[in-house]
């Protein structure tokens, strides 16, 4: 770099002018005062300190790296002009995006080094790929959640372990372009307005964004991918969820009109399980699918999906989970298949439905199948003030056959079925419950699922069925594979 003859003389105290700054006017002031063939800064400090070009490997052997603030405002003009800022942003050659970088820093008045150039070309390239730089984690197919702090800080979740990464983005406002564009595929948008919005990217990833307004650094991301994006039993029992002797349990009373209640977790696999069960859904009935955030897609002949709306900026226009299932007893459905209970109002809802004699297949955060019991009585209790507590329990004894709890086992790291109980009829003010199938694992042991009771309350109809399910004929305890 040639030395300059005089010191730069800068409009502000701090060194910057933010009226030129934004205008790009200040760099063409000092491209004008001298040619830099070093381009990219460390810092910007006083007229006399010494500039240098040191980009900042995250670590050795990664093309990561964070870009100076020079080559950041050279890659936003880039990405300006290419429509970034819009969403229209069309396919480039290399040739062509080498073209308009060269043109664009001589506009800015850098001259970029062959080093320098590649760096913001690998930017732009690892940016126009769906998920920009979180495309190699979206790939990987042992990563359930990308989990996004800030612009310099992302990590990953495997087994419901988090994991820090050594991948950043080029600055906080590459960031922010590239979460904007995220939110406009997923459909939604993340504003002062709406802090907190979620949204679907086709079928597999489900996007959640949270304001910076709302956060110590943020924006936060949060990108749970689903790895099957079509999923039957027969792909879950390969991976080692359960045996087939207790999918085909799960499958007869699916198919025999049962009510089952998945239970866990975040990220153990609850929305897949019951996308697998569904699929034991007789053909000629009709299906209706209620969510909040559209994951659940069947293959089905008769299906039908209604997603439920948040209010609008003039505070109007939300519809409840409860308003969905409601208007879903209206709409001529043999079975309701219920995202998740979340809140008193959306179990309320569920639990009337298929009291009322509709078929049910839903999900539940819960640690175990007792304590998901407690939770709809808890939930029911919040709706319904003043009600006694056998009434309550009577209400869920009449919606609900089954509960089955997934988990994630701490000594192999998968996902297995952990528990599955049948809900009786209520007795002297307690509610009947039956275990049915239980896992057990240690390190010393392999992993398998004990039968604890071979006597179902459904024995007759599971029997009946076009492929008889009979306990009886389970060994006691059954092995993974």
């Amino acid at each position: 770099m040639r030395q300059v003859s005089a010191p730069l003389r800068w409009p502000t105290e701090n060194g910057l002018n933010p009226r030129l700054f934004r205008r790009g006017l200040w760099w063409r002031k000092i491209g004008e005062r001298f040619r830099m063939r070093r381009a990219s800064y460390e810092s910007f400090g006083p007229s006399h300190a010494p500039l240098k070009l040191l980009p900042l490997p995250v670590q050795p052997g990664r093309k990561t790296f964070e870009l100076s603030p020079a080559l950041n405002h050279i890659l936003a003009e880039i990405q300006r002009e290419l429509g970034y800022q819009s969403g229209q942003e069309e396919f480039r050659s290399n040739a062509e995006l080498e073209h308009l970088i060269h043109t664009i820093a001589a506009r800015l008045g850098f001259e970029l080094s062959s080093y320098e150039r590649d760096l913001v070309l690998n930017q732009i390239e690892s940016e126009s790929k769906p998920f920009g730089i979180l495309q190699e984690l979206v790939d990987d197919p042992r990563i359930s959640d990308i989990i996004v702090s800030d612009w310099s800080k992302v990590t990953i979740q495997i087994g419901r372990r988090n994991f820090a990464t050594d991948i950043r983005f080029a600055s906080p406002e590459s960031y922010q372009n590239f979460l904007e564009r995220l939110m406009q595929r997923a459909g939604t948008s993340c504003s002062t307005r709406h802090p907190i919005a979620d949204g679907m990217i086709g079928a597999h990833a489900r996007i959640h964004a949270v304001h910076d307004s709302l956060c110590d650094t943020g924006p936060y991301l949060t990108i749970r991918l689903n790895r099957f994006p079509s999923v039957t039993v027969g792909d879950l029992e390969k991976s080692g969820l359960a045996p087939k002797e207790i999918f085909s349990y799960l499958g007869g009373l699916i198919e025999i009109g049962r009510t089952v209640l998945i239970v866990g977790e975040v990220g153990t696999g609850k929305t897949t399980l019951a996308r697998a069960l569904a699929g034991a859904i007789p053909g000629d009935e009709s299906i209706l699918v209620i969510e909040d955030t559209p994951e659940i897609r069947l293959q089905h002949a008769h299906v039908r999906y209604v997603t439920t709306r948040e209010e609008n900026a003039d505070s109007a226009g939300r519809i409840s989970p409860s308003q969905c299932i409601r208007a879903g007893m209206r709409m001529a459905m043999n079975r309701i298949i219920f995202g998740e209970m979340r809140d008193a109002e959306a179990a309320e809802a569920f639990i009337d439905v298929c009291a009322s004699g509709h078929s049910g297949l839903s999900t539940i955060h819960a640690r175990s199948t007792l304590e998901a019991v407690a939770r709809l009585e808890l939930f029911l209790g919040r709706a319904q003030k003043g009600a006694s507590k056998i009434v309550l329990i009577e209400q869920i004894a009449t919606a609900v056959q089954a509960i089955v709890q997934v988990d994630i086992c701490k000594y192999s790291g998968k996902r297995r079925i952990m528990e599955i109980r049948e809900i009786g009829p209520v007795a002297d003010g307690v509610l009947r419950q039956r275990e049915i199938f239980r896992y057990e694992y240690s390190a010393e042991s392999k992993p398998q699922w004990r039968v604890q009771n071979k006597l179902s309350a459904h024995k007759a109809q599971l029997e009946s069925l076009d492929k008889p399910v009979c306990l009886g004929a389970f060994p006691a305890v059954l092995s993974e594979g």
